[in-house]
């Protein structure tokens, strides 16, 4: 049977309708611990609530039976919906009196847990009493959507989120399967946006994710001042702002030819790569302003993206490409303009393609020790990285680190791979659109910091460099990190 038919059903089954709810456990009661027999996929196992909540928020549902209309609708939709409880670090655990016979064909069902979900049995209730659930008999002769009869009891269709803590953080009754499901997802997120999971060396599970402010237009290019102030580009307001220790914000500079990626020479040029007319020079101090480069072999470049200056004051940047015009099909040819690619400019001001064969290169990044070079692909799976030699040639691109989030969308393949970051101890720190991603030297995925709004950019700010700033999607944020970014430059 369908869902748009079990949906149609679930009225006529008095087991799927939201039972009068009890006393359940209600925000910041703790959660009690429970061990049972779970199904996932089939296969029967054994599932401890204390072992998940060490991995991140679980959300335990309580359901009135498998195979009724409202709760095959209610795990579908989990199911559905399995992928956005993992990014935002939540698992998932159904709960019902269900035996575990019947939890293996429904934990497996492609129509309603599909694989995705466990779900586990209370057979006695004691569990769903725990949670100071009501637990009722079901009425002789009733009968699942399959024309089983139901021979075990039921609870109350509640929903608890817990977090790592054991605390309830929220309690969901009372409304429809698949709201409750909705309901459910929106509290993870939110809990994942406001607090950094655990990433081992960066940040301890629970760090706030500080919001500074919203409502800016355009967010790229982040970089920090000598005096542990940060700077940021609003790309399309054509200005760069300053964050100031304590969080007030002001401008910086007017008028920045729509500077996007930002980076310090080691006498204190500001460089910024810039797409109204499209170049790369420097923009401040004033006295200092003059263009380095604002084409390839005769060809303007597409859209100047990121930049990095090394401490010799070589400047690496990307060339993403023109953005295609909101009415493409109507609008006249673009004139041509420089493949997307990766540059460098020397010391002695002369400018070298390094690679034309990137789909979209984006954010660029140096080592500590610069002898590696990182560029994000935002239409690749992979961060890719390049050693670079004494002479400065760069030796074969590699896949650095594989990105979560890659998919395909109504532009083509995307990772959101945008802005690059360096901690101290070459651990490298990707913005995509599902959050600042976080990979060891040698490119393990350490863990994922999940915010409000997608970040676009970030880098390392503060007196001690022990401060992420994160800017995206209009908004700017920070974040208290263990180990301090690259000290040897300004990014």
């Amino acid at each position: 049977m369908s869902i748009t038919k079990h949906m149609a059903a679930a009225m006529l089954l008095g087991i799927t309708t939201t039972l009068p709810a009890m006393a359940a456990l209600k925000e910041g009661d703790t959660a009690p611990d429970f061990n049972a027999q779970a199904s996932l996929a089939g296969k029967a196992f054994q599932y401890s609530l204390k072992d998940a909540l060490k991995k991140g928020p679980v959300v335990v549902y309580f359901y009135p039976s498998a195979y009724t209309g409202g709760c095959n609708i209610q795990a579908h939709t989990f199911a559905v919906n399995a992928d956005k409880f993992a990014q935002a670090g939540a698992s998932i655990i159904g709960v019902s009196l269900d035996s575990i016979k019947r939890l293996n064909d429904f934990s497996a069902d492609p129509e309603y847990c599909a694989g995705k979900i466990p779900v586990a049995s209370d057979a006695d209730g004691k569990i769903a009493k725990s949670y100071d659930l009501a637990v009722t008999e079901t009425p002789a002769g009733r009968k699942d959507t399959r024309g089983q009869e139901i021979d075990h009891g039921r609870t109350e269709r509640t929903t608890f989120i817990v977090t790592p803590d054991g605390k309830v953080a929220t309690t969901v009754g009372g409304i429809a399967p698949d709201e409750n499901v909705k309901q459910a997802l929106d509290v993870v997120q939110k809990l994942a946006s406001t607090r950094t999971p655990s990433v081992p060396g960066v940040v301890t599970e629970g760090t706030p994710i500080e919001l500074i402010k919203e409502g800016f237009n355009g967010t790229e290019g982040p970089v920090t001042l000598p005096d542990g102030s940060l700077i940021f580009t609003e790309t399309q307001a054509n200005r760069i702002t300053r964050i100031a220790p304590d969080g007030s914000t002001s401008t910086f500079l007017e008028n920045s030819n729509g500077s996007n990626g930002l980076g310090f020479t080691p006498n204190g040029d500001l460089y910024a790569v810039q797409v109204q007319n499209t170049r790369v020079g420097i923009v401040y101090p004033a006295g200092h302003a003059k263009t380095l480069a604002d084409n390839y072999e005769g060809l303007p470049f597409g859209r100047p993206n990121d930049l990095v200056v090394a401490k010799d004051g070589t400047v690496y940047f990307t060339d993403s490409g023109a953005n295609r015009p909101a009415n493409a099909a109507s609008a006249p040819p673009p004139a041509p303009t420089a493949k997307p690619a990766v540059y460098r400019i020397t010391k002695a001001g002369q400018l070298q393609r390094l690679d034309a064969t990137i789909t979209r290169p984006n954010g660029i990044q140096l080592s500590p020790d610069e002898k590696v070079l990182y560029v994000a692909n935002t239409a690749g799976e992979h961060v890719l990285a390049y050693d670079i030699g004494a002479d400065g040639t760069l030796g074969p691109r590699r896949d650095f680190a594989k990105l979560a989030g890659f998919k395909q969308t109504e532009n083509g393949p995307s990772s959101g791979a945008d802005g690059l970051a360096i901690d101290t101890l070459g651990r490298v720190y990707v913005a995509t659109s599902v959050g600042i991603q976080v990979f060891t030297p040698e490119g393990t995925a350490l863990g994922t910091i999940a915010l409000p709004k997608a970040p676009q950019n970030l880098a390392f700010a503060g007196a001690d460099k022990r401060t992420l700033y994160v800017v995206g999607r209009g908004a700017a944020y920070r974040i208290a990190t263990l180990t301090p970014g690259v000290l040897t430059r300004a990014k």
